[in-house]
């Protein structure tokens, strides 16, 4: 992948939105590519990594383990990611596991960027980690509402453990 057409992706990648054609170079600089069969996984629920990942071609889906009725864990799927959208990202913000499975839904190619070269553009460059993690926070506070109506859809009102009533006597 040519320099300029790696700029023209990350241009459109939501979490790089506001950074100007130096700025993305500096990024282009510490990006490599991947492609990815449709069904494998990037990474799994539990791993440890520090690659961000920027989708340019393909879909990837986001599950976690969730336990069904009979008590057995199982993925669920919580969400699919397009072209320009990011995931890992968490990684830039601090160093624990992943939080869940990604896997390809179709052949993808993706854009990797490790979170110690990333952390050392932004020491030297302030302007890009600012423009960075205020495009991260938004994009993470859409997927925590979006987790959130998920999640308020699969409540069940089992036993009736979630609707009593406490009154105070």
């Amino acid at each position: 992948m040519t320099n300029p057409k790696l700029i023209d992706h990350l241009r459109r990648a939501e979490i790089f939105l506001g950074l100007v054609d130096s700025e993305l170079m500096k990024v282009a600089a510490l990006c490599s590519g991947l492609k990815v069969g449709a069904g494998r996984a990037i990474f799994k629920e539990g791993d440890s990594g520090n690659e961000l990942y920027v989708i340019l071609d393909g879909c990837v889906r986001v599950m976690i383990n969730t336990r069904g009725p009979d008590g057995a864990f199982a993925p669920s799927t919580i969400n699919r990611l397009y072209p320009g959208q990011c995931f890992g990202e968490m990684i830039l913000l601090n160093s624990a596991a992943r939080s869940a499975t990604v896997e390809a839904v179709d052949p993808t190619t993706l854009i990797v960027m490790h979170e110690q070269d990333f952390r050392q553009l932004c020491e030297s460059d302030p302007r890009i980690g600012y423009v960075v993690i205020r495009n991260l926070a938004q994009d993470l506070a859409f997927k925590l509402r979006s987790s959130n109506l998920l999640l308020r859809g699969q409540i069940r009102w089992q036993h009736d453990e979630l609707g009593k009533v406490h009154s105070s006597t």
